[in-house]
């Protein structure tokens, strides 16, 4: 048995190798981050490739592009399976090495991602995985089962003493990315999804949902209360002076990857010390 799996994970750990070679010789680089190869799902027929990023918005931007692509879902009402059914859609990267087809798909495949503010995606990422404490798996992060502005501040100066990649709910956008910001054709913002989205579509030949759908987390995701932080609406309740700048200095390569202003008041952040 432990031969038996020690085979399964040379073979796995060679087909990723040779999806890796594959990408870096269609896109000439070799600045490919190995850790996120299975965050892009690629959709051969319609030249797109999407790079997800958590807690901003991707799984809302897998059903939409699965409706897209299929018509509704079929589990409306469970969320695990109606996404898992969606990443079926399209193609992992080692999916893409089988055919030639595929291979040229790499080559020409039109790259996007969704980024969301860093000071509104840090808190998102704290109320959902630490702040009420659901999952004992955070349990030894700072902050968990603190539903506070200390707690939020304990959990900043965890990020900020070397837990900043512990998860990728909370690393750095730029570090999620599987090719280097400048292999993408867009990177749209979460907060102008409405309008970013389509645009980065143009060429794909699919039809969207209406601007005003696309403005809200799909209705399956809807559903799950829990991943629904409001974090836009709570950023007051949370920051200080302190962890406003910590984030800012922590993710400052975000900023610049999504154009956001570094100025806090951008998003209704007070400069007053509370």
């Amino acid at each position: 048995m432990p031969f038996s799996r020690t085979q399964k994970r040379i073979r796995r750990e060679l087909r990723e190798q040779r999806a890796l070679l594959s990408l870096a010789i269609e896109r000439k680089t070799l600045k490919i981050r190995r850790d996120n190869l299975d965050r892009v799902v690629f959709y051969p027929e319609h030249n797109i490739a999407f790079n997800r990023i958590a807690k901003s918005g991707n799984s809302s931007v897998i059903l939409y592009l699965d409706e897209a692509i299929r018509g509704p879902s079929s589990h409306q009402n469970d969320y695990k399976q109606a996404k898992r059914s969606a990443m079926g859609t399209g193609k992992s990267l080692m999916e893409m090495t089988g055919t030639k087809q595929d291979r040229a798909c790499l080559k020409r495949a039109l790259f996007f991602t969704v980024v969301r503010n860093p000071w509104t995606r840090t808190l998102s990422a704290f109320l959902d995985k630490i702040a009420n404490g659901p999952q004992d798996k955070y349990g030894s992060i700072p902050g968990f089962g603190d539903n506070s502005q200390a707690g939020f501040e304990s959990f900043i100066t965890f990020l900020a003493s070397g837990g900043l990649h512990a998860n990728h709910h909370w690393k750095p956008q730029n570090d999620a990315l599987l090719l280097p910001a400048s292999q993408f054709k867009s990177i749209c913002r979460l907060e102008h999804l409405s309008t970013e989205l389509p645009n980065a579509l143009t060429q794909s030949g699919l039809t969207l949902p209406s601007s005003e759908q696309l403005q809200q987390p799909h209705r399956i995701e809807s559903n799950q209360h829990s991943k629904l932080t409001q974090a836009s609406s709570k950023l007051s309740r949370y920051y200080s002076l302190k962890t406003i700048q910590a984030v800012a200095d922590l993710y400052t390569d975000d900023f610049k990857l999504g154009s956001y202003s570094l100025d806090p008041r951008s998003i209704g952040l007070s400069l007053q010390s509370s």
